[in-house]
């Protein structure tokens, strides 16, 4: 089950897309039978919740460097170490021995989503394309499974299974009134649950490692949340968005028949993996630690060092994206790029290209990976794929693997 990816999806015939392809909202298509998510949605509620997720299982395909599941908040937060997040991607390291997250709403429409995400073997983090998918699933100890398929290579919901639980948060005292005592850490146990599809003999060992220490958020930093102020983010599908925030736009590009229903999913969820304005955001959304190399100081900028103007333009782009002003966000960010900020550019792409507008999504992309962006390399390749230029495809490819190793090299 965990073999080895086609990046090109060659096993999908013109006549049988990709389940990405499929999919014109948030709702479920079938497939072989099955009801199959774009994401996992679940309204919260007046009061705050905790959620806690497991890893069930996971056989993950050959190559990649690490797997797990996008959690993004709509009219809503996520209160970690007292930082206010509207979305955070959780490593299967993590959902290995359990983890819980406070959720709590600031809207009567709040709701949380989830969805995979993966990093390549290029070191790219990825969600939201390919043969990426969940199968819901009800088990008898009151827990909801989750059967993802991520995007690479054929569909297999094998790849990672989660297991979910939702609680009533413990009730915050009031000034002046004793707190209540905390109540004990909910244990999850590992046990499988019944099997809707084939799963491998045995799981994928996963890696225990701790996560890299928290960032410090930036001015502009749309997730990272003041006292008091109502955090919104698109989705993830970027509705990722990106993510990298569930939120932005996707971290990598969707197929280009993409309908403007999957706006309105963006809208719906967090940002992303990938696909999501990156920004401080997105280092608030590794703070589970992605297990790639990638990191800010592989993006380099024209002319050395980004001036403050450029990292400014762009900051205010991802908070006017968060706010759902797609139009004013893409404004800032073509000045930012312009300017020679490499994240801008390839978030431009990402929005062009889910528009349709396939010549926008390769010019913005070129601009960025110019500046050695390398998920713009990897879109800019994904796109002259299905363009029939396979020879500049593969030319990006591998300056993008040159990029990432570099990179590496020099952390």
């Amino acid at each position: 089950m965990n073999e080895p990816y086609s990046r090109r999806y060659a096993r999908n015939s013109a006549d049988n897309p990709i389940l990405a392809d499929r999919y014109t909202s948030a709702d479920p298509i079938r497939w072989n039978g099955s009801m199959i998510y774009p994401m996992y949605t679940e309204p919260l509620g007046p009061a705050p919740k905790l959620l806690t997720m497991a890893l069930l299982s996971a056989a993950p395909p050959a190559g990649l460097r690490g797997h797990g599941i996008g959690l993004s908040m709509v009219d809503g937060y996520i209160d970690l170490d007292g930082r206010h997040l509207g979305g955070v991607d959780v490593w299967s390291d993590a959902l290995y021995s359990g983890v819980t997250f406070e959720l709590t709403p600031t809207g009567p429409g709040a709701l949380f989503t989830l969805t995979p995400v993966w990093v390549d073997a290029l070191g790219v983090q990825k969600s939201w394309m390919g043969n990426y998918g969940i199968l819901v699933e009800d088990i008898p100890d009151g827990r909801i499974a989750l059967w993802c398929s991520i995007g690479e290579g054929p569909p297999n919901f094998a790849n990672l299974v989660v297991a979910l639980l939702t609680t009533p948060a413990p009730a915050r005292p009031v000034d002046g009134e004793p707190a209540e005592p905390a109540p004990l850490p909910v244990r999850v146990p590992l046990a499988r649950p019944r099997t809707p599809v084939a799963q491998p003999d045995e799981p994928q060992q996963v890696r225990d490692e701790p996560p890299p220490p928290e960032p410090e958020p930036a001015v502009w930093e749309p997730a990272a949340a003041i006292e008091d102020t109502e955090i919104t983010r698109p989705h993830h599908f970027g509705d990722r968005l990106e993510h990298e925030t569930h939120r932005g736009p996707d971290h990598e590009p969707r197929a280009a028949s993409d309908r403007e229903t999957h706006r309105e999913i963006e809208r719906e969820t967090r940002r992303e993996v990938e696909h999501e304005p990156r920004g401080q955001s997105e280092r608030d959304r590794r703070a589970s630690g992605p297990p790639g190399p990638e990191s800010e100081a592989a993006h380099p900028t024209a002319g050395g060092a980004d001036p403050g103007f450029r990292s400014a333009l762009y900051d205010l782009g991802v908070a006017m994206y968060a706010r759902g002003d797609e139009e004013q966000a893409c404004t800032l960010w073509e000045q930012a790029a312009t300017a020679g900020h490499p994240t801008a550019a390839y978030d431009l792409g990402v929005v062009r290209y889910r528009r349709g507008d396939q010549a926008g999504a390769e010019h913005w992309w070129r601009t960025a990976a110019d500046l050695s962006e390398t998920r713009a390399m990897a879109g800019l390749s994904e796109l002259l794929d299905r363009q029939g230029n396979h020879a500049e495809a593969q030319m990006w490819r591998t300056r993008a693997a040159r990029e990432a190793g570099r990179s590496a090299g020099s952390s």
